[in-house]
């Protein structure tokens, strides 16, 4: 490259530290284990009442406050297996001492949202995994926001454009049978529902 009479050669790095680590993981026998939750939901809704806190602004259901121990309930011990298989994968890429001070499902409780339900920006305290199993998720259903942790502690200047290094949220697409898990710390919601159909999804947390 030609170089200015004047000017210095510069070599240039971009390095990308303290990442937001996102797992993704998809079943592979989804369709029939799912076929099986369904059933144990349909009948734990008939069951349980709504145990939306009062701060949530939709009526989304969810055993939250109400069946929030799935985990210990027989019925759903192959889910719990699986959460526990993914929160110990997670735990390795991120080295955490989990063969230390192993993890354990805090609580673990079903989210059914109809139209035009959504959920909040939120955090999940006292816990240090968190995650969702996507039962039920219509076409063009919502997603998962993620919303970067630094957006509340700088001002942002005005941007040319948005992309992956400075955006301050971005919307996972989900799929029927799939976990996302991440830090517990990182503040996520969900948009108002845009189809008539329920999108199901279980959440946990774990902590060590």
């Amino acid at each position: 490259m030609s170089q200015q009479p004047g000017q210095m050669s510069v070599e240039r790095a971009t390095e990308t530290l303290f990442p937001t680590v996102i797992q993704i993981s998809q079943l592979s026998n989804a369709t029939e284990f799912n076929k099986d939750l369904m059933q144990k939901v349909a009948k734990l809704r008939k069951e349980t009442p709504n145990g939306r806190p009062d701060s949530w602004t939709s009526s989304v259901y969810t055993t939250l406050n109400t069946a929030d121990q799935l985990h210990l309930m027989p019925e759903f011990a192959e889910l719990a297996s699986a959460i526990m298989g993914e929160a110990n994968s997670f735990a390795d890429t991120l080295n955490l001492a989990h063969n230390q001070y192993p993890l354990r499902i805090k609580d673990c409780w079903v989210n059914i949202y109809g139209p035009k339900d959504g959920q909040e920006m939120h955090l999940h305290t006292n816990s240090v995994i968190s995650g969702s199993y996507y039962l039920k998720v219509p076409q063009g259903g919502s997603g998962i926001v993620l919303h970067s942790p630094f957006t509340d502690n700088m001002f942002e200047p005005p941007l040319a454009g948005i992309n992956a290094l400075n955006s301050g949220a971005a919307e996972l697409p989900v799929e029927e049978g799939m976990f996302v898990l991440f830090r517990s710390w990182l503040k996520h919601s969900v948009r108002p529902s845009p189809v008539k159909q329920d999108r199901i999804s279980i959440s946990f947390n774990l902590m060590m």
